[in-house]
């Protein structure tokens, strides 16, 4: 059988990459801006001066190109930090090499077959979250699957994840989604240097305040590194803002279109929510929003991959930036309290009224403004709706 994508899922892939050109021609334009700007400042002329058409036309050429370029090369960034075995390389002898080959590489070669899809290469990821995910290009895919996965999953239920796989390769979806999830990427690790920008401004600001150096020495470091957290700040959340509205757009369809391919290509609905039924039991709950990470917005359920960085690979220990800036404003926090006896009724006072701004006024703030920045757009519909649509395959199928 060949699976080929239906109107709607066309149409929204359609939206979708228009507005992830459209996102990209945004940063294109703002760089471009904030570049003429900087050569104005420094007394500069630039020489060509095009007029708008020409300005609009070279920065959408270069959007698309942009997009072409994260559509073929985003998925090594989404991996990048996976230690992945390839199952399609084979040894002297002609055997296929490891793990477990036989059965997974059989399964995709089946499946690829129904589908009439091209032959995605498989490889196994040692992690211990039950992950499965496409990556690579729509001629060349890769499915990726975690030993997790294999040892939860039963036979039927490993074939209806692989059936999910290569039906989103059958349904065209793969470049339009790597080229979002490749931006997401980019958008993680903006947070992160956020998150560093935000402990060198706090750290600065306490040792000019409680050390006696004064703001004076640290006014021009500290508006400096504060500008650079605003703007970094305002980059990461607005390309993880709009590239998930993008996702948005067509990830309800996208997944329900997979559902379906997948129970077709196994003749089994119910392998196919029995799988969703087990991993979503299975998932991890992180401490931040999976949907932020760019390997769950490619799974079969979003599940995030964690990527650990070891000294083996020269990727360990402490960061150069933490070292050389963050760890030199940090402050080691010292007890007050006397060690002669307990405090006296006007330090609990004091603590009791700390107490009370910090539980009932300074915490649900800030819990508030956390989810008001890390609100994103669903990137899969909830699970529960595809187990019951897949559920209701089933009951047709019988009935």
């Amino acid at each position: 059988m060949t699976l080929t994508p239906n109107w709607r899922l066309r149409v929204r892939i359609a939206a979708a990459l228009a507005l992830v050109v459209g996102v990209n021609g945004l940063l294109l334009a703002a760089l471009a801006w904030s570049a003429l700007r900087l050569l104005s400042a420094s007394g500069r002329s630039v020489p060509v001066e095009l007029g708008l058409p020409l300005t609009v036309g070279t920065l959408l050429l270069a959007a698309v190109g942009l997009v072409a370029v994260q559509a073929r090369y985003g998925s090594r960034t989404i991996v990048s930090g996976l230690d992945l075995d390839e199952l399609h390389e084979r040894d002297d002898s002609g055997e296929l090499e490891g793990t477990n080959p036989q059965t997974l590489d059989g399964r995709v070669r089946r499946l690829a077959a129904q589908a009439d899809v091209p032959l995605p290469s498989v490889a196994v990821a040692n992690r211990a979250e039950p992950a499965c995910l496409t990556v690579g290009t729509q001629r060349s895919p890769t499915i990726v699957v975690t030993t997790g996965l294999l040892e939860r999953l039963d036979d039927d239920e490993l074939d209806a994840a692989l059936a999910h796989e290569v039906a989103h390769v059958a349904n065209r979806d793969l470049p339009v989604v790597t080229a979002v999830a490749a931006t997401v990427a980019i958008g993680d690790r903006l947070l992160e240097r956020e998150r560093k920008l935000r402990g060198v401004l706090a750290g600065m600001a306490m040792v000019a305040l409680f050390t006696g150096i004064g703001l004076l020495i640290f006014a021009v470091p500290i508006l400096v590194v504060g500008a650079l957290y605003l703007a970094v700040s305002v980059v990461a959340r607005a390309l993880l803002g709009l590239n998930s509205i993008a996702l948005g757009l067509f990830s309800k369809t996208r997944e329900f279109a997979a559902d379906r391919g997948a129970s077709r290509l196994t003749g089994e609905p119910a392998a196919v929510a029995s799988a969703l039924e087990t991993l979503e039991d299975e998932r991890s709950k992180p401490d931040q929003d999976a949907r932020l990470h760019a390997s769950a917005t490619l799974g079969i359920v979003p599940q995030p991959l964690a990527f650990e960085r070891t000294a083996e690979n020269g990727e360990g220990g402490e960061h150069w930036f933490d070292r050389w800036f963050v760890g030199q404003f940090s402050i080691e926090t010292v007890d007050k309290q006397e060690s002669s006896g307990p405090p006296g009724p006007i330090a609990r006072r004091k603590e009791r009224v700390k107490t009370w701004l910090r539980t009932r006024i300074i915490e649900p703030v800030r819990t508030r403004i956390r989810r008001v920045l890390a609100w994103r757009p669903p990137t899969h519909p909830a699970t529960e709706e595809r187990i019951e649509q897949l559920r209701t395959l089933e009951r047709r199928r019988r009935g």
